[in-house]
């Protein structure tokens, strides 16, 4: 099944009758509730991760289990933010019923665990330089593991689906890659070739999260990293296509990210076919970007608007997925869960995933 690509301008009055019509269609430590959805219950638990193969649990990984209040769901999706970014990238505070991926699939029936990566929020922030593109997928397949042993929550999870976005999506290259463990992969906000000319402004005004007036009273080594917030909205979204306010929101939760999966993730964005961890993803993908995503659309990187131009260049990157689909948002940037077009998005995530792995 390949996905079409949704031309002209997003009539949301469609996507928000189909969101009504999908909600009618319905050793860690446990922490306090959090906030959910009419749809769910959510936990908040501190999972102990190692950072390498046979190393001590050491560090820990802090989500939110989101269970759908009916029904014993068999797959739960695993939650993966990117960089800057933290567990609130899914589960966004402002208009949630606009902007959390969360809550939708836990009204179409999934399971959700959403977390904060090591060196994030908070999770545990060991010196920077423990932190790789290689820890922070094994310290993910840890999670993985406990999700299906029904080490986290009261249930076991037959089923994994990795939902990634942008750096969240490349460390799935590279963690499924590596370790396999789930049964489907959707990366949003990740694709092939890197516009080199939007990187660079990028780079330009990164900063030690040590100068960010947020994170400058945690003490954090020079390898931890902030962008400036004018830089950061730049970047990440389309305006025409944003409520002012979700910027305010998103600049207010905005996290860290440190050197070295940053220059990872440069570096496997960059890499060849040959050479990309992704060519031996062998589960069913689907990628999602949006149309005026900045870090990929772009004179120097692709034409978005050609739908069969950007398959092309992007299919070959998972040449050996049992099934590859491409879904190309219109009017979005590259933070496609805060666009005003988000419930398509989300809609159209769970539409593919409920024919490759239902809840």
């Amino acid at each position: 099944m390949h996905l079409p690509f949704v031309a002209g301008r997003l009539r949301l009055a469609v996507a928000a009758s189909a969101v009504l019509s999908l909600a009618v269609g319905l050793l860690v430590t446990p922490g306090p509730a959090v906030a959910s959805g009419s749809t769910s219950n959510c936990t908040t638990y501190s999972v102990p991760v190692a950072l390498t193969e046979g190393g001590p649990e050491d560090q820990s990984i802090v989500g939110d289990l989101c269970l759908p209040k009916v029904g014993t769901p068999k797959t739960v999706q695993l939650l993966v933010h990117g960089g800057t970014y933290g567990r609130t990238y899914w589960d966004f505070p402002y208009q949630p019923y606009l902007y959390s991926y969360r809550q939708y699939a836990n009204a179409a029936g999934y399971a959700t665990f959403s977390v904060d990566s090591v060196g994030v929020g908070d999770s545990s922030k060991p010196h920077s330089s423990q932190i790789t593109m290689a820890a922070t997928a094994k310290a993910l397949h840890d999670v993985i593991t406990k999700l299906r042993a029904g080490s986290i929550g009261p249930v076991a999870f037959p089923k994994v689906i990795w939902v990634g976005h942008s750096m969240g999506s490349v460390t799935g290259w590279q963690g499924i890659a590596t370790h396999g463990g789930v049964d489907a992969f959707i990366a949003t906000g990740a694709v092939r070739p890197l516009s080199a000319s939007a990187t660079n402004l990028i780079l330009a005004d990164v900063i030690p999260a040590a100068q960010d007036p947020k994170f400058a009273p945690l003490n954090l080594d020079s390898g931890y990293l902030a962008i400036n917030p004018p830089a950061r909205q730049a970047a990440f979204y389309y305006q025409p296509m944003v409520d002012p306010q979700v910027l305010t929101v998103d600049t207010a939760n905005r996290q860290t990210l440190t050197v070295g999966p940053q220059v990872a993730v440069m570096e496997m964005l960059t890499a060849p076919v040959q050479g990309s961890a992704s060519v031996d993803i062998t589960v069913p993908v689907l990628s999602v970007i949006g149309e005026k995503d900045h870090m990929y659309c772009a004179t120097d990187a692709l034409d978005c608007t050609d739908y069969a131009a950007v398959r092309q260049a992007e299919a070959p990157y998972y040449a050996n997925a049992s099934d590859f689909d491409l879904i190309i948002v219109p009017e979005t940037g590259h933070n496609l869960n805060l666009h005003y077009t988000a419930p398509f998005t989300f809609l159209s995530m769970l539409a593919w995933a409920a024919t490759h792995v239902a809840p």
